[in-house]
């Protein structure tokens, strides 16, 4: 019976998205796409050229733009654009496209919040 407890424990722990420390994702709090990353929820919305990310913490309260910096690099027409991101208002960070996305978005966010790095990855209709 020993024997087959280890290999059980790595199992579950390689399991990915087996269980979520913190439980389901919060609602998009701006109509775009939700992703878990590093104790951390990532939100992207991208409305023809305009994307913008916010983020929340565990705690699900928004974290200050003044804390977040980053690129997001988006899927356009089988083109990659890498949009720097900068403060929005007190919540967001958000960069320009240089063409509109229609229909389904591929996107991968790099950030630092707080001074720690984050990223997360994005497909679906933001």
């Amino acid at each position: 019976m020993r024997r087959f407890a280890a290999p059980l424990l790595l199992a579950l722990a390689l399991t990915p998205g087996a269980v979520s420390a913190h439980g389901e994702a919060p609602r998009a709090a701006h109509g775009g796409l939700m992703q878990e990353a590093q104790e951390l929820w990532v939100e992207l919305v991208v409305k023809g050229a305009d994307v913008a990310v916010y983020v929340v913490d565990h705690d699900r309260k928004p974290v200050p733009a003044t804390q977040i910096s980053g690129t997001a690099t988006v899927l356009v027409g089988g083109q990659s654009y890498k949009v720097e991101l900068s403060a929005a208002g007190s919540e967001g960070v958000q960069g320009k496209l240089p063409a509109p996305v229609t229909g389904g978005v591929v996107a991968i966010v790099a950030l630092k919040v707080g001074g720690k790095a984050v990223s997360a990855r994005f497909t679906g209709k933001a």
